[in-house]
């Protein structure tokens, strides 16, 4: 047996959640861009 629940927040919540969740995405592309610098700081030119 499962249950599901739908949320239906106010506007108040829904500004703070993007607002975390922007910061998550800035932080995820962040982390992304060094990984990728770093690996192409190691590539031998052919």
């Amino acid at each position: 047996m499962t249950w599901e629940f739908k949320l239906e927040p106010t506007a108040e919540p829904v500004s703070e959640i993007e607002h975390i969740l922007d910061g998550c995405r800035n932080i995820w592309n962040f982390a992304l861009r060094e990984r990728k610098d770093w690996l192409n700081s190691r590539k031998s030119p052919l």
